[in-house]
């Protein structure tokens, strides 16, 4: 809304004390206006959620100085309004008076030379005195109305009228009739009831008519006045019973916000939510519709009461959640920092667990507060889809290399095999080439190096390599374990463990024997005593093979 309301205040300082109608209606028009823009920056103000900085719209200068003119205006008018229910009483007198004067005047036969003035005389009383209370209007008026009616049909004096003024009276009001009827189009109540009031003033100024047509002229008048007047009382029964009905809402309205400002709030969700509700009832508020004058004031007041109380407790929650949202939207900050690096990295380390922990660490951080927390959280998703997708990439491009690889390794395993004889240097030379290929799809890695050993395992058999060969070759053989495993580190885990079970199930089976070896050591030339110390050297010997197998894998896995 667009309003200057320098020119507004301005306005409705020179209305004040005015006592045309038409200023008076405009007056109330500005001071409508003024009501609806200020009742909006209330309600803008309402809805801030941080009003440290903001002024009240009641504190601000011109909206001091609007209200304080608005006030003078109406009590004003209020003044104006006393005034003017002292003169109606007044007048109310004066008209009984005078009705008084005219019956007299009607029934005294001995004056009828004086009925002529006095029944013009009385008229020109009746139509200077001002406006009755309107309880009293329609009677006052119907008695007046039945005077002349006596006045007009049971005296000679229509002896004196012409013809013509007959004919014309008949015309004015039929002419009155039909304006009557033009009114069931007037919305404006106040309106109705000033122009119905006119009307029957013109009604009663018009002379008498046909006496053959009256009762049939006077009946459709009265027909429209008094549906005119149903109307307006229906009006005024109906607002009086919705200013009753509305107040009914509004109070308990106030029950409603009195029993949500008792409960207290303890997590900032469910300050959320409770916000909410109050707005909600600020709106059934507006909807519940006006309530007497009198008292809207007073209720307005009671209502607002609870909420001030509850926005008063609401600012103080916020001024200590705001901090806790600081340190946590800082420490959410970091991780989006942490998450960052690791999508810089990800060619070098990009184990999804990194990814997982960062987001078990973000759930453990409190909330960062309503708008911070969407804008991190935001950045937080981009950086973990973005560490996925270049992962899956990657993934994607090593898969296809692995594929290549396995078939690079077969084809070498092949060729190696269609030789009939092999030198130490040629199978070390397979050895590493083989190691060099790289790393194959992950389901086909055991079969691949199981081929692998057994092609080297029959090669080893079929030549008398020296122990430091078959050393080597062994050494060469764990590398190629360790190098072409999708995961090395879990590998090395796995191979270690393997054999030092294997180991440590060999120490007991020896360490049993050697019991067993003492128990049989008295039968001198036991075939069974040799038969345990056989096997005992035999395990001994096994074990130190693990062990230095063992060794090589730790070699291997340095070297890695």
């Amino acid at each position: 809304m667009d309003v200057n309301k320098a020119d507004l205040l301005k306005s409705i300082q020179n209305f004040v004390g005015a006592e045309n109608e038409l200023a008076l209606k405009e007056a109330k028009h500005q001071i409508s206006i003024f009501k609806a823009l200020f009742d909006q920056e209330v309600e803008a103000y309402e809805k801030l959620e941080e009003k440290e900085d903001a002024i009240h719209p009641k504190e601000e200068e011109i909206n001091v100085a609007i209200l304080k003119a608005v006030e003078a205006f109406e009590k004003n008018e209020a003044k104006k309004e006393a005034a003017k229910s002292k003169d109606e009483k007044a007048n109310l007198k004066l008209k009984e008076t005078l009705l008084k004067e005219f019956e007299a005047l009607i029934n005294d036969k001995e004056k009828l030379a004086e009925l002529a003035n006095g029944i013009k005389e009385i008229r020109e009383k009746w139509n200077g005195i001002g406006d009755i209370p309107d309880k009293f209007q329609q009677k006052i008026q119907k008695e007046y109305s039945r005077l002349n009616e006596a006045f007009n049909y049971n005296f000679n004096i229509y002896k004196e009228l012409k013809e013509n003024d007959l004919k014309r009276n008949y015309s004015l009001k039929n002419q009155v009739i039909h304006e009557l009827k033009a009114l069931k189009d007037l919305k404006d109540i106040g309106k109705l009831r000033i122009e119905l009031n006119v009307l029957q003033n013109k009604w009663e100024e018009i002379g008498p008519t046909f006496k053959e047509h009256w009762e049939a002229l006077k009946k459709e008048y009265w027909e429209e006045v008094h549906t005119i007047q149903h109307r307006v009382n229906d009006y005024y029964v109906q607002l009086k019973s919705n200013l009753k009905e509305n107040l009914a809402k509004k109070r308990k309205l106030i029950e409603r916000a009195k029993e949500l400002g008792a409960l207290i709030p303890q997590d900032a969700k469910a300050w959320e939510a409770k916000t909410q509700q109050f707005k909600n009832l600020q709106e059934e508020w507006k909807k519940a519709g006006p309530v007497a004058k009198n008292i809207s004031d007073e209720v307005w007041a009671e209502f607002r009461t609870h909420f001030d109380a509850f926005f008063d407790k609401r600012k103080a929650f916020l001024a200590t959640e705001k901090k806790k949202w600081k340190v946590n939207a800082d420490a959410k900050q970091a991780i989006v920092d942490k998450a960052k690096a690791l999508v810089e990295n990800v060619a070098e380390n990009g184990n999804p667990q990194l990814i997982k922990q960062l987001q078990g660490e973000w759930k453990k951080i409190g909330h960062a507060g309503r708008f911070a927390e969407q804008k991190l959280w935001k950045k937080f998703r981009q950086q973990c889809d973005a560490f996925f997708d270049q992962k899956n990439a990657a993934k994607n491009e090593l898969f296809e290399e692995e594929k290549k690889n396995l078939k690079l390794k077969k084809d070498l395993i092949k060729a190696f095999t269609s030789k009939e004889e092999v030198d130490f240097d040629g199978l070390k030379s397979f050895i590493d080439e083989f190691q060099q290929i790289g790393g194959v799809p992950k389901k086909d890695t055991v079969a691949t190096m199981k081929n692998f050993e057994t092609v080297v395992k029959s090669c080893i058999e079929k030549n008398k390599f020296s122990d430091e060969q078959q050393h080597q070759i062994q050494k060469a053989i764990k590398s190629s374990l360790l190098n072409n495993s999708s995961d090395p580190d879990k590998a090395f885990m796995q191979e270690k463990s393997r054999i030092g079970k294997l180991i440590d199930k060999t120490l007991k089976e020896t360490s049993q024997l050697e019991n067993n070896l003492n128990f049989f050591s008295a039968s001198k030339g036991s075939s069974m005593l040799d038969q345990f110390q056989q096997q005992i050297d035999q395990n001994k010997k096994q074990i130190e093979n693990w062990r230095e197998e063992l060794k090589k894998l730790r070699d291997a896995y340095r070297q890695k």
